[in-house]
């Protein structure tokens, strides 16, 4: 049985793929394997990837409602962009997280022009040039943004104070991306990528899911996330009361999306 991608290109269906996905999520052996199987009844020659995902979160929330919350985690990504809060103030926040001093934005007077940086990150081995490339459809980060930003760093290492260029993603990045990233020593990181130190390696290696991740309204989403709560664990700690009181939500809106963050975290 074959599954097109969203490149075009095709690929075997794989159960074992799906049951690692969902372990990874946190589902039991049982339950991933169980899901698998559900999911290989209803696939059919062709179908693709997109629709492999909505019938794994189908099945997950019969079983799981907090496993089918995590596992679609790479498509909450994508929907950070339309809701008003930066990518590169995401980025900040994940890596704050991970004792980095973090700032967004920032305007260093390069050794030929002015440039801004997305986010100039700190910790006791050095200073970073952060730049984040985000998209809100799978594609790939390619070579060409990859040598873009390397032009870029060595206009302000010196005067900046720089060790090195890092490119932040929200999906993946190309083999040639990969290649002269690691001709040049730039850090990279993206969905899969580095093995063991990807965004969502990252992300769920402590519990810092993204509130886009939550089955709530738009409207609600955008008024939260504006507001500077990144996490579910952001809006568990901010609380309902003040929900109601700083962001305006009414009290069933503010109590489905404390209850909703719950589920995730939990």
């Amino acid at each position: 049985m074959k599954v097109r991608k969203r490149d075009g290109r095709v690929e075997e269906f794989s159960k074992a793929k799906i049951v690692r996905t969902c372990l990874r999520a946190g589902a039991s052996k049982r339950v991933a394997e169980k899901v698998a199987e559900e999911v290989e009844r209803r696939i059919y020659d062709g179908i693709s990837t997109d629709e492999v995902l909505e019938l794994v979160i189908e099945f997950l929330l019969k079983h799981e409602y907090t496993k089918a919350a995590r596992y679609d985690l790479k498509r909450s990504l994508l929907r950070l962009g339309p809701t008003g809060f930066g990518f590169e103030k995401f980025v900040a926040r994940l890596l704050e997280e991970y004792g980095y001093r973090t700032e967004t934005n920032v305007v260093v007077e390069g050794r030929c022009v002015n440039q801004e940086i997305d986010v100039v990150a700190e910790n006791e081995r050095g200073r970073y040039m952060v730049e984040c490339k985000f998209h809100n459809v799978p594609i790939y980060t390619g070579l060409k943004e990859t040598m873009y930003t390397y032009a870029r760093f060595l206009d302000v290492k010196d005067v900046g104070g720089f060790i090195q260029p890092w490119i932040f993603t929200n999906t993946k990045f190309s083999g040639d991306a990969k290649r002269y990233a690691a001709c040049m020593g730039i850090k990279l990181t993206g969905w899969n990528y580095p093995e063991n130190e990807s965004i969502e390696v990252m992300l769920e290696s402590k519990g810092l899911y993204p509130i886009t991740i939550l089955r709530i309204d738009k409207e609600t989403l955008n008024v939260v996330v504006s507001a500077g709560l990144v996490f579910c664990r952001d809006v568990i700690k901010v609380g309902e009361s003040n929900l109601r009181k700083e962001l305006g939500l009414s009290k069933d809106e503010a109590r489905r999306l404390v209850e909703e963050a719950k589920k995730v975290i939990i």
